[in-house]
This record gives C-alpha cells, sequence and structure tokens, in this order.
C-alpha cells in the first residue's frame, strides 16, 4: 500500500504528457498530435531535411542516375499526393505525371517541403508548408513549360538570405520560352508575422549571380 502514492502519481505524469499538444511545424500554435502512422505523418517523413545558405531551384528535364540533382526526391504515392491542395492538384495532371518528395528545408520555426511534378509537358517544384494540419501551398519555385516542343518557358528560384537578417529571401526569374530575351524578375521576402511570400523592392540584389539552369535537353520533346 506505501508504493500507492508513487503509483498514482506517475500515472497522472503519462497522462499530462499524452495531452500535451503538438507544435512542431505551426510556428508555436498548438495543434493535436497527427495520428501515428497517418499519410500526412508518412508524407512529411519522407523529405530529406537540408541546410542551405543559397540554393538554386531549377528543373532538370532528364535526370540522370549518375547525376547529383538535389530535387530527384523520392516518389510519392498515391496517399501521400492526396494530402496536397486540391487547388495545387487541379492545375497539373495526376493521371500522367509523378510526384516526388524534393527536400525539407528549414523556413520560420518550421520546416518548408518541396515537391516537384514530373509531368509529360511541364515539370515544376513547388513549396508547400504544414500548418493546422493541412498542406499548404506557398510558392512555385521552379518549373519547364515544354507546350511548345524544342522552345520551353522557364521558371528558376533562388532561396538566400540577401539582406543578412537570417531570414530566407527568395529570387525569381522567368522566360515565356527558351528564345525569349525579356527576362522577367521578381523578389520576396517572408515576414514573420504571416510566414508568407510577399514581394519587396527593398532588397539590393545582386541579379549578376542570378542565371537560368542551362541543360543540353532543356529543349526537349514528349
Amino acid at each position: 500500500m506505501r508504493y500507492l502514492p508513487l503509483l498514482f502519481a506517475c500515472l497522472f505524469c503519462t497522462c499530462v504528457r499524452a495531452q500535451t499538444p503538438n507544435t512542431q511545424g505551426t510556428g508555436g500554435a498548438e495543434t493535436t498530435n497527427l495520428a501515428t502512422g497517418s499519410e500526412l505523418d508518412e508524407l512529411v517523413g519522407i523529405f530529406e531535411e537540408n541546410n542551405v545558405g543559397f540554393l538554386h531551384v531549377y528543373i532538370d528535364p532528364n535526370v540522370d542516375p549518375l547525376e547529383t540533382y538535389l530535387f530527384r526526391g523520392l516518389e510519392m504515392g498515391e496517399g501521400e499526393v492526396a494530402q496536397l491542395p486540391e487547388s495545387y492538384l487541379s492545375e497539373v495532371n495526376t493521371d500522367e505525371g509523378r510526384f516526388y518528395a524534393s527536400m525539407a528545408i528549414q523556413g520560420i520555426e518550421e520546416n518548408l517541403y518541396l515537391v516537384r511534378y514530373d509531368g509529360t509537358q511541364r515539370d515544376r517544384i513547388d513549396q508547400f508548408a504544414l500548418r493546422d494540419g493541412q498542406m499548404m501551398h506557398l510558392k512555385t519555385l521552379a518549373y519547364l513549360n515544354c507546350d511548345t516542343p524544342g522552345d520551353c518557358g522557364q521558371l528558376d528560384s533562388y532561396i538566400t538570405d540577401v539582406n543578412l537578417d537570417t531570414d530566407f529571401d527568395l529570387i525569381q526569374i522567368s522566360r515565356a520560352s527558351a528564345a525569349d530575351t525579356n527576362e522577367e524578375r521578381h523578389v520576396y521576402t517572408m515576414p514573420r508575422a504571416s510566414r508568407m511570400w510577399v514581394e519587396t523592392t527593398e532588397l539590393d540584389v545582386p541579379w549578376e549571380g542570378i542565371t537560368f539552369y542551362k541543360h543540353p535537353s532543356a529543349s526537349r520533346k514528349h
């Protein structure tokens, strides 16, 4: 009988721990724990975490098995793909393309997940965050649009800290076709209050180092 008080104390501590909210990936907002083994758990678990300081995000249309391509990733199953936002899935051809969990990078008190879509005429890499128990689309980071065979539109991104405030900034360049000399440029910051990309003209970007990725097969014909 003298051990009963100790036993009750242990049981009470166990219950308290089991009811403690999970704040991982929510920037401190309390959410209930995801069910162990759930498809959302499995999805975020297949992303390899990478520490980046200057990351060029681009599409490589023909990934050589011997080539080091940071965004190759693991192929996602149907259940994992189903966890992505419907608004995003409606923009891609889920029947003819494949999805890959490219990598996870550190955002503001959360991981940001990069998903690569390998389609028949258009490849793209998009960025997501896990918030309030679901995947939220933040930004399309790269694409190679080959609707016209041999002449592909392109978007590349650079993730880096331009103003050295310890938070990532996003630099994007795009063109409508490979022959297009009109290059569009956009720069974004991510305020801590919203954790959403906001376009800015305040940063001094070293544009001489911001170029498109060039690949011999970038003008592929599907």
